[in-house]
């Protein structure tokens, strides 16, 4: 996941800059959701094997170690989440010029929940190198000034 969390913020940070950087930023962007993709199958594959009730109770324990409480439903705000990234990314390549100039309040709230599943996945839980590579691409990303991501600023690609 340390190498999806990475794509998420160079996607973050080099979107609708310039049209180059734009589509550099569409293949980083899809490149973190086939790794995320990746890292859930190999997951499912090599911890739970194939258990999802196994990654249910897994997933319920860490919530109870870092939080004092658990919830069943916290893997399917993972599956949730993904499925938009994903989601997001199929917008972006089949109609590039309306991803681009989607509302202000959409896009707004597509970063809000990006952030807030990329601290909890990338710092929250993650450890040593893992937990850096979250510090160090959530900063970037809030870094990047997200006026530069205006409707105004917008770059149809």
């Amino acid at each position: 996941m340390i190498l999806a969390t990475a794509a998420w913020a160079a996607g973050e940070v080099l979107m609708r800059r310039s049209p180059t950087a734009d589509r550099v930023a569409r293949w980083i962007w899809t490149a973190g959701i086939a790794l995320a993709a990746a890292h859930v199958v190999l997951a499912f594959a090599l911890i739970y094997a194939w258990n999802h009730e196994a990654a249910v109770a897994a997933t319920m324990r860490q919530t109870i170690d870092r939080f004092g409480w658990g919830w069943r439903g916290a893997i399917y705000v993972n599956y949730v989440f993904l499925s938009m990234w994903f989601a997001d990314v199929c917008w972006w390549w089949l109609a590039p010029a309306s991803h681009a100039s989607r509302p202000l309040r959409v896009e707004t709230l597509r970063l809000v929940l990006f952030t807030f599943m990329f601290v909890n996945g990338a710092i929250v839980f993650a450890s040593g190198t893992g937990r850096l590579v979250g510090i160090a691409s959530l900063a970037a990303v809030l870094i990047a000034s997200p006026a530069a991501r205006h409707p105004a600023a917008r770059i149809p690609v």
